[in-house]
């Protein structure tokens, strides 16, 4: 896609927002429950949402079989939001949809406690994925012979439900939407990293090959990690609104997180702006308001109106 065709799929985008803006909306506001004005959600509807969308339904009339989409992005930018909302519309559509996150893929956090004791005690946190599950969920989805079930994390009790809950996929889905926070990540030169980052980088390493069936790429970024830092907070206090005060973190733990998380974003998450194997890229401002979308992939950037603050 190059630029002028860009330009003619938010044109495109446009139309299709004002022939179907009530089952949008409904979708937005009901479904997934963001709260935004009209004039916000519009902006997120025809500059994302719906581009996105229409670009899935191209790909997948073009094909006409499963069409495997991946959003990477840091803390709190919306991929479980953008991820929810193309699910519930392909579905609407009549289009059999799974999604899920990487998230999802974390070891037990009883193996989790068992890397910390071997080898860092950092490897506690939800940090890096299970890479042998993951290979094998992908494997599974991209290759399809049998019913597949996928794990589901339970960010509250910091482990996985159980088997029981997880998520049931019955039949070859027509699209799949993964998103995670080291979706896509590359790894760094090894020198002079310390035994936890080495660790780290190897594990990313084995992945790094794993997302190349995806048919398209999304990177959702923010412009500062202060940003970051405030969008985890909002997502803690609607985890607390939902679960209970003994859930999710405090703000003061949110921001320890994150600046411990940072060293990671910054190596792994926000060098996807400039790889080309990325086909849009969103950068997002304090107020979550979009300031710019690119597409390494295509070499083309499109700048927004509104000023970053």
């Amino acid at each position: 896609m190059n630029y002028k065709d860009f330009l003619g799929l938010i044109h495109t985008t446009e139309n299709y927002i004002n022939e179907n803006s009530k089952v949008l909306f409904q979708i937005c506001l009901e479904q997934i429950n963001l709260k935004l004005d009209k004039e916000d959600l519009i902006e997120l509807l025809s500059k994302e949402f719906v581009p996105i969308y229409l670009q899935l339904l191209k790909i997948f009339q073009k094909r006409k079989d499963t069409v495997f989409l991946g959003i990477a992005g840091v803390n709190g930018s919306g991929k479980t939001t953008l991820a929810s909302f193309l699910s519930l519309l392909l579905q609407k559509e009549g289009y059999y949809t799974i999604n899920f996150s990487m998230d999802d893929l974390y070891p037990t956090k009883e193996e989790r406690l068992e890397l910390a004791n071997n080898i860092d005690p950092s490897l506690e946190t939800r940090l890096m994925y299970d890479n042998t599950l993951v290979k094998r969920i992908f494997e599974s989805l991209h290759n399809w012979k049998d019913i597949i079930s996928i794990p589901k994390f339970d960010k509250s009790i910091d482990d996985r439900f159980p088997e029981n809950k997880w998520h049931v996929v019955e039949k070859k889905p027509d699209f799949v939407i993964i998103e995670g926070v080291f979706t896509f990540a590359q790894p760094i030169s090894a020198e002079d990293l310390s035994k936890i980052d080495h660790y780290i980088n190897s594990k990313v390493n084995e992945l790094s090959s794993s997302y190349n069936f995806m048919d398209f790429k999304i990177a959702l970024l923010a412009e500062s990690v202060e940003n970051v830092i405030q969008f985890r907070k909002q997502q803690e206090i609607e985890l607390r609104k939902e679960k209970g005060n003994n859930f999710g973190m405090t703000p003061q733990e949110v921001e320890r997180f994150i600046l411990y998380f940072k060293t990671y974003l910054q190596r792994y998450t926000w060098p996807l702006e400039n790889n080309p194997i990325i086909d849009f890229v969103y950068i997002f401002n304090s107020k979550r308001k979009i300031t710019k979308i690119s597409s390494p992939k295509s070499n083309f950037s499109y700048q927004l109106s509104q000023k970053s603050s």
